[in-house]
């Protein structure tokens, strides 16, 4: 087995953080109360540059930078943002671990199909720091080892336990990333112990009689020398993610970044499931007011065909937030997964299918339809109809999927007729010119193929009687004409019209 563990050093801030813009990030400090007095837990960089240090009282901060802004330790929205920046995670293993202030991720399963560790690794690491977390990383044969690497490791950086440099790595860490040593290291220091080399080296049965079972337990596991169950994340049947913005913004390219991160985890969730998505709701919140009546904003959007690529779902999106007016300040966000079904491989064909091969223009399709609305797309219909003016008809692009039922089911009643067909037809049959009872179009037209008699029409009150053919004149164009039935009776003797071109 191989372990990756993503440690987030700085979470007590980054969850608060991460709902602002980037530009209006504050200087701001996370506080933690110990007994009757309140101290500094953590400072970001601006507040770092104001003279704000961890373990400092709060009044003394607030002395050096009155202008602070103070948040309080929170566990709950911690786990709430590592629980979606597991969602993200699921993307490259389906075994992720919730630990403390960050992630384990099993991944011996996933390196060939990701390309091998070194880049696993790094598109892991890029996926979780996208859900606006600070990681160290590390990687171990075992869990409890790649956790313990990725405590020791400096801030944006990866300490690659996996092969025989493992044992060396772990004997070299300090004893206080020991969470089952945390009561006993004052003495555990005053016995002259300051690594995990140390304390092996100490009598097992003197350390478990003096410090209790737990400490060598821990110590086994992350050496790998006892068994170490972990149990993975679950996630619900239904993804629905609500994110809210610390302050109001009027503009779409200052709500983008969280709108990627939850395209992000709507994608591990999908992958997780072996699924993809038909049709998604992304909804903008409003502050409400009197002035302001609006409460939301929804957007739907839905998909010619299902996808779980967050590259191309994020390109619709931005194209339809592009074209929308946003009404008034926008406080939340929230993305629903409306209609989802059993995700496709792509990389298991050995050839290309057509299913595969139009991938590429229904996304093209997509893509335009988002940037200039659904209205300047339009496709065929097929109509069973066997008048040609009655076979088809223009409908949107983004029908329902009813309508692409009956499309499908009308296609075999058209595929019956084996006569060939002209690709373009009349908008209305072109009434065409005789000379010497011959019809003219550009020359006077030769038959070359024909009659083939078309009736029918008698059940909607326009009832047509006609013998078509092919014709071709002078110019070398094929051309698809026909004569009125009563016509070749000898009724009308100009009843020759135009119905389409060939080629």
């Amino acid at each position: 087995m191989l372990w990756i563990a993503l440690h987030c050093p700085t979470l007590s801030l980054d969850w608060i953080e991460r709902r602002f813009p980037v530009a209006l990030i504050p200087a701001m400090a996370a506080t933690i109360r110990k007994g009757n007095q309140v101290y500094i837990r953590q400072a970001n960089k601006p507040a770092q540059q104001q003279g704000v240090a961890a373990h400092q009282p709060l009044a003394t901060a607030l002395s050096l930078f009155p202008d602070l802004v103070v948040v309080e330790h929170d566990p709950h929205e911690e786990m709430k943002a590592l629980r979606e920046a597991a969602y993200a995670a699921f993307r490259f293993t389906p075994h992720v671990v919730m630990q403390g202030s960050g992630l384990i991720t099993e991944v011996s399963a996933s390196l060939k199909l990701f390309g091998g560790l070194k880049k696993l690794c790094r598109l892991l690491n890029q996926a979780v720091a996208t859900q606006g977390l600070q990681l160290c990383v590390g990687i171990a044969p075992t869990a409890k080892g790649a956790w313990l690497l990725a405590q020791s490791a400096p801030l944006k950086t990866v300490i690659n336990g996996a092969g025989s440099r493992f044992r060396s790595l772990l004997d070299s860490l300090p004893i206080h990333l020991l969470a089952s040593a945390q009561p006993y290291l004052e003495v555990i220091r005053g016995i002259g112990c300051k690594t995990l080399a140390d304390l092996r080296q100490l009598p097992r049965g003197g350390l478990a009689r003096r410090f209790g079972p737990d400490l060598l337990i821990e110590l086994d596991r992350a050496c790998g020398d006892l068994p170490d169950p972990q149990q993975w994340l679950e996630v619900p049947e239904y993804f629905q993610q609500k994110t809210e913005l610390m302050s109001q913004v009027e503009s779409v390219e200052l709500i983008w970044v969280p709108v990627q991160r939850m395209i992000g985890q709507m994608c591990g969730w999908l992958s997780l499931r072996h699924a993809a998505v038909l049709e998604f709701s992304f909804i903008l919140h409003h502050e409400y007011s009197l002035r302001q009546p609006h409460k939301s904003t929804p957007l739907h959007i839905k998909l010619s065909e299902q996808s779980d690529d967050a590259e191309h779902l994020m390109l619709l999106l931005r194209e339809r937030l592009g074209r929308m007016e946003i009404v008034a300040p926008v406080c939340g966000l929230e993305l629903i997964a409306n209609q989802i079904t059993a995700g496709t491989n792509p990389h298991l064909e050995l050839f290309p299918t057509s299913q595969s091969e139009a991938t590429s223009l229904n996304r093209f399709i997509e893509k335009v339809s988002s940037r200039l609305g659904p209205q300047a797309i339009t496709g065929l219909n097929v109509i069973p109809d066997h008048r040609p003016e009655c076979s088809q008809r223009f409908r949107p692009l983004e029908m329902s999927r009813e309508s692409d039922a009956s499309c499908r089911k009308a296609a075999p009643l058209a595929s019956m007729c084996s006569s060939v067909r002209p690709a373009w037809l009349m908008e209305a049959p072109l009434e065409l010119k005789v000379q010497r009872h011959q019809p003219v179009y550009g020359s006077p037209l030769k038959l070359i193929a024909g009659p083939e008699r078309i009736e029918a029409g008698w059940w909607d009150d326009a009832p047509v009687a006609r013998d078509y053919f092919i014709a071709e004149n002078t110019l070398g164009q094929l051309l698809w004409i026909y004569r009125e039935h009563n016509s070749a009776a000898g009724n009308n003797g100009n009843g020759w019209y135009l119905q389409g071109l060939f080629g």
